[in-house]
């Protein structure tokens, strides 16, 4: 993959986004594009092209790539990209209340 490659800067921008751990593995699953894992288990959150070893997704986001990019700026985006029905999620929403999101500005 090239460092503009559509699911490098999911990525890159989920990297930034997460910022805390959250006690969970949130699945990025972009339309037409491969996964991205954001692994929130321990310390700094990781995000990865990879599945985390020894433990299955705890959430599931899908959504259009630019919907789910949007999705990462801020915790109220996130909020707006799920209620307006661009971001879907499933899986342990107990993992949602754990999250903080860093706010791009």
């Amino acid at each position: 993959m090239t460092a503009d490659h559509p699911t490098n800067n999911l990525m890159v921008q989920a990297q930034k986004a997460f910022t805390d751990a959250f006690a969970g593995i949130i699945k990025l699953m972009p339309d037409g594009q491969a996964p991205v894992w954001i692994d929130g288990r321990t310390g700094k959150s990781l995000a990865s092209a990879d599945e985390p070893k020894g433990h299955a997704s705890d959430c599931v986001w899908r959504g259009a790539p630019d919907a789910l990019l949007q999705a990462l700026e801020s915790e109220k985006a996130l909020e707006s990209a799920y209620l307006s029905g661009r971001v879907f999620i499933s899986g342990d929403m107990s993992v949602m209340t754990r999250l903080t999101m860093a706010t791009k500005r």
